[in-house]
């Protein structure tokens, strides 16, 4: 009796055990994301900071009155704008006292939490490669994006894949309890170990040209069975093949909401009807490999007129992103949908 009691005291202060640390972790990380929050608070203002002396800096988005300030201060010639172009009043100014000084600016666009797209990454390098310095680079907040580009101006300057990746610390605002580490970096050091390299700004310029993929999102579509025309009335499959251009295998799902996909947009090449349609097919569990080429069919349904339709046929991860929104190529083909009765 006696060892069955203090087998239950003792099984009841493993379960007390489990429930402190768990508590202990949850205050943990709770304070962590208050305290990274604060000190967002903090630095949310300019957030401006040195990438590399007298050449490069970084900031939040800055008015109108700070960006003067700063190129009477810094000696900017350049201003890097990671935001996109838009209608909002701070782009307008921005442009307006950079033109009023004689400053270059150029617009890029870096989606937040996500990895660059590929020429937009290619464009963020010719810049940093041939604009005039100092040059000033900023997103909305200056945490990830302005840190994607301070870590590739830093590569580019000869630093190390170490020195690049200090661009995103708690020092900047990146807290890593609520930001994701960007992938870019990893990816990077992966291909230089694959290819038996060391980082040069050469060999990281070659990288972004050649060898860089966002995750897996790069394939190579190309017809196997596509018609110039169809009938107006009728369906028409048609048949691709799809090569993954990308390090990582390719995971397609049967099911429709998850999973890669093929996927066109169609739209009527007709003057004034400007609505996209989208198509979907290659519904199978599959597992396609670097490199390894699969077939795939999407079934045309009648569509609502006869005319030229433009297709721009893709992979996508489903309710995530085209391929193409980080850059793959899209196959693109007219195809023409007969009256009925012809």
């Amino acid at each position: 009796m006696a060892s069955v009691l203090h087998r239950e005291r003792m099984i009841r202060g493993r379960r007390f055990s489990y429930v402190q640390v768990t508590i202990c972790v949850i205050i943990t990380a709770t304070l962590l994301a208050a305290g990274g929050l604060l000190l967002r608070d903090r630095l949310l203002g300019n957030n401006l900071h040195t990438v590399i002396s007298r050449e490069v800096y970084r900031s939040a988005q800055p008015s109108s009155a700070v960006l003067e300030r700063w190129i009477r201060e810094l000696g900017l010639r350049t201003v890097i704008n990671l935001r996109g172009e838009n209608d909002s009043a701070w782009f307008k100014a921005e442009h307006a006292v950079a033109k009023a000084h004689t400053v270059d600016v150029y617009d890029l666009e870096l989606a937040s939490g996500s990895l660059p797209h590929r020429k937009a990454l290619q464009q963020l390098v010719h810049h940093l490669d041939t604009a005039p310095r100092p040059i000033l680079l900023h997103c909305a907040q200056g945490i990830e994006r302005t840190g994607i580009a301070s870590a590739v101006a830093v590569l580019l300057a000869g630093g190390t894949v170490e020195e690049a990746r200090r661009q995103f610390s708690l020092n900047y605002g990146f807290v890593p309890v609520l930001d994701d580490h960007p992938k870019m970096l990893d990816d990077y050091e992966q291909w230089l170990a694959v290819h038996g390299r060391s980082h040069s700004p050469d060999g990281f310029r070659h990288w972004v040209e050649n060898g860089y993929v966002p995750s897996f999102f790069r394939a190579r579509i190309e017809p196997l069975n596509v018609p110039t025309a169809i009938a107006g009335e009728g369906t028409a499959t048609l048949r691709f093949s799809a090569t993954n251009m990308s390090p990582l295998p390719w995971r397609f799902s049967s099911k429709h909401d998850r999973g890669i996909h093929l996927g066109a947009k169609v739209r009527l090449l007709e003057q004034g009807i400007g609505h996209e349609m989208e198509l979907r097919g290659g519904y199978c569990d599959l597992t396609v490999g670097p490199g390894e080429t699969v077939a795939l069919e999407m079934v045309v349904p009648p569509l609502p007129k006869a005319g030229r339709y433009l297709f721009s046929v893709d992979l996508l991860d489903e309710n995530v992103r085209w391929f193409s929104s980080l850059g793959s190529d899209p196959f693109v083909f007219e195809l023409l949908v007969e009256s009925p009765g012809k």
